[in-house]
């Protein structure tokens, strides 16, 4: 959803990421068309940084159905990133993006997402379009729920998904959640205090399982100090 002059209007943005097909060099491609290519870059910083989603070994397309310019003006290129970072991750993590749904708002370094200039004429031409549901970042003046950072409403004949994070709106706007990290489990305390194997050092001389140790303390005194 952008606004060019008064009016507001719809503009579809295609992702493409693939795995990097430049031999020998481990980086992959960014080719963009319509948004800048500095705005790609931050928004491959932020997802990984605060999504952990890594693109270095990916080569990334980012595409602006019919020829729109969305990086002429630095207001409408911010307000287009949350769009952008959905159908990146939709195609890195292969869910599709939900059609009935739509999204505007920028994204900040801390994986916030920041409020844009005319919302409620956006979220109108969505309706207009024929989307039913439409992700934003939260509205000044919006009240946020106490342990929630996203808010359901309706307004207008749609319904209106406010989110505070980049993350909670990817999720509200793919037909799956994303899967969850899986974190490294500690290995567990065995039953007779014997130390697990392949766990940290042992705690004593008798856990090394070593021979006897040789006392040779009355050699080493003949040895003589310079």
């Amino acid at each position: 959803l952008i606004v060019e002059g008064l009016r507001a209007m719809t503009v579809e943005v295609q992702a493409l990421v693939t795995p990097a097909s430049s031999a020998g060099s481990g980086y992959g491609r960014r080719t963009v068309d319509g948004i800048a290519y500095s705005r790609l870059l931050l928004l491959l910083g932020v997802l990984q940084k605060r999504c952990g989603m890594f693109f270095s070994k990916q080569d990334v397309y980012i595409n602006v159905v019919g020829r729109m310019r969305l990086d002429r003006g630095s207001q409408e290129g911010c307000a287009s990133d949350l769009a952008v970072a959905v159908s990146l991750v939709s195609s890195f993590v292969s869910i599709p993006v939900r059609s009935d749904t739509c999204f505007v708002g920028e994204i900040g370094l801390l994986g916030e997402l920041r409020p844009v200039p005319a919302l409620e004429k956006r979220i109108q031409e969505a309706r207009r379009m024929g989307f039913s549901r439409v992700v934003t970042p939260r509205a000044k003046g919006s009240k946020q729920k106490a342990g929630g950072t996203t808010t359901f409403s309706r307004a207008n004949g749609i319904d209106w998904i406010q989110c505070d994070r980049l993350l909670d709106a990817i999720n509200e706007g793919l037909v799956a959640k994303l899967p969850k990290a899986r974190r490294r489990q500690k290995p567990k305390d065995s039953v007779d205090g014997a130390t697990p194997p392949g766990s940290a050092a042992p705690g004593s001389l008798e856990d090394l399982m070593l021979d006897n140790v040789i006392n040779d303390d009355d050699d080493d005194d003949d040895i003589p100090f310079s």
